[in-house]
């Protein structure tokens, strides 16, 4: 919308590949559309390096789009949280600067996430050595997923054949927005696990919390007050109409449409509905009534993807 509002070339679109560690590859694939529109684009790289506290305020003051990568979402945000840029991203919000993004890019807007984050795969290392080898992730998976789905975010993809043992953990994001968050909630990434299946054992966990379902192919977009959903149509998505009821159902095997589902316990059971394409937003998202961290998870994930570069040098 921001690109169609204004004159691209007027606009500044601040990248953020904290969670691909910054890598030119998948920089190069999210941006390139809208370098194309015009738009210009700075990269703010944190994951290896460590600004100074009035070069990353300069850079994410001067944004008026800013777009998170996918990727190891814990490692975005304690990065982030380290060096000390969630006072600035929230200012710029506060400001009305656009945030994106997608799995990742997605989570770190909300309170909470069911990431991937401890998925070996998304650690500095592997995609190190799979960067600097040329190395292309293998596609495959469920109905749906192909090769050019492949190239829209950084998920990991399911081998029945290479079937990966790990599994989903709740991780913080920067708590813009009060809900649980499961992005890709319709796909089966490379563990086997159908990410909504694991999302409704995890609301368990944090029943104080709300759950947000976005399905592969569906996005939230909030503007103030008011949101809307964004769905390709032409992909494949959980939302079906049941011939029975005529009522909007979950099909786990993705021959519906794409949407967004809302969740609650309720009563020792996880309740599911479809958020309508447009409404308030407090009527779909609210403060949580209790918050648990998963502390041991994510101490395991940090010491497996270990944070090496030291906080930002103190200013003159």
């Amino acid at each position: 919308d921001a690109t169609r509002n204004n004159k691209s070339s007027s606009i500044s679109v601040l990248y953020l590949g904290t969670a691909t560690y910054d890598l030119p590859a998948p920089r190069e694939r999210q941006t390139d559309q809208l370098k194309a529109l015009g738009c210009t684009i700075t990269c703010l790289d944190v994951s290896a390096s460590s600004p100074t506290q009035t070069d990353l305020r300069t850079a994410i003051e001067n944004a008026d789009i800013i777009l998170a990568s996918g990727g190891n979402t814990l490692h975005a945000v304690d990065r982030w949280n380290r060096l000390n840029m969630v006072p600035m991203l929230r200012e710029a919000s506060e400001r009305g600067a656009v945030f994106t993004g997608g799995s990742a890019g997605a989570i770190w807007v909300f309170q909470s996430g069911h990431s991937d984050s401890a998925d070996p795969d998304t650690f500095r290392k592997p995609m190190l050595e799979m960067a600097k080898s040329g190395k292309k992730k293998r596609a495959g998976g469920p109905k749906g997923r192909n090769e050019k789905d492949e190239h829209e975010d950084e998920s990991s993809t399911y081998d029945a054949n290479n079937k990966k043992e790990w599994s989903y953990v709740r991780v913080p994001g920067l708590n813009f927005l009060p809900a649980l968050c499961c992005p890709h909630y319709d796909m089966v990434q490379s563990n086997g696990v159908l990410r909504s299946d694991d999302f409704d054992n995890m609301l368990f966990r944090h029943a104080g919390e709300r759950g947000i379902g976005i399905d592969h192919w569906a996005a939230l977009s909030i503007e103030g007050e008011r949101y809307r959903i964004i769905s390709h149509e032409d992909r494949p998505g959980s939302v079906v109409i049941d011939e029975v009821t005529d009522e909007q159902r979950f099909c786990p095997d993705r021959t519906g449409n794409p949407g967004v589902w809302i969740m609650e316990v309720v009563d020792s059971s996880v309740e599911r509905w479809v958020c309508p394409s447009v409404g308030k937003v407090s009527e779909i998202l609210r403060l949580p009534t209790d918050v648990v961290e998963d502390t041991a998870a994510l101490a395991r994930c940090r010491q497996d993807n270990p944070d090496i570069v030291p906080p930002s040098p103190l200013d003159a």
